[in-house]
C-alpha cells in the first residue's frame, strides 16, 4: 500500500450541471437548456430533508397506532398525488432553464412554471429526460457533465 493520497475529488458530483433537452426520438437538440442540481445542491437537500421529515412523521404515526392497538390507516393517494409527487422531486433539482414558447406562451423559469409545464402530459417527453439525468449520477460529475 502506498502512502501517497488517491485524489477521488473527480468523482464528487457537481452541484450544478447544465443539460440540453432532446427532441422526442433523442438525436436532435431544442435548444432548451435546463441546468439541474446536483445530490449536494442546497435545494436538492431542502427536498429531501423535507421528504425524510414526512417519511419520519408518518412512521411515528404508525408506531403510535400500533403501541396503541389502533389501525393505522394509510392516506388515500391516486395518480395525480403520484404525479405531482415526482414533478415535485424533478423541480427541486431544476435551478433554471433557458426561456422557451410553447405557441404564444413563453415560459420563463420559476418553481411554480416547472411544476405547471412538467405536468403536462404533452411534456412527458421533457420531463422523463429530466428524470433521467437525475437518476444517473454521471450527470453530476466533472467528466460526464460536458457530455
Amino acid at each position: 500500500m502506498k502512502d501517497e493520497a488517491i485524489d477521488l475529488g473527480g468523482f464528487i458530483p457537481q452541484d450544478e450541471t447544465i443539460k440540453e433537452i432532446m427532441k422526442p426520438g433523442g438525436i436532435e437538440g431544442t435548444g432548451w437548456m435546463i441546468t439541474l442540481a446536483g445530490p449536494a445542491h442546497p435545494k436538492a437537500i431542502e427536498w429531501t430533508n423535507e421528504t425524510s421529515r414526512r417519511n419520519l412523521r408518518k412512521q411515528q404515526q404508525i408506531e403510535a397506532a400500533q403501541v396503541n392497538g389502533r389501525k393505522y390507516k394509510p392516506d388515500d393517494r391516486d395518480v395525480d398525488d403520484v404525479r405531482r409527487e415526482n414533478v415535485g422531486f424533478a423541480v427541486s433539482r431544476i435551478t433554471g432553464w433557458s426561456p422557451i414558447k410553447i405557441g404564444a406562451e413563453t415560459f420563463p423559469f420559476s418553481d411554480a412554471v416547472a411544476i405547471e409545464l412538467l405536468s403536462r402530459p404533452s411534456m412527458g417527453w421533457a420531463f422523463m429526460q429530466i428524470m433521467e439525468w437525475i437518476g444517473d449520477e454521471r450527470s453530476f460529475t466533472k467528466d460526464s457533465a460536458k457530455a
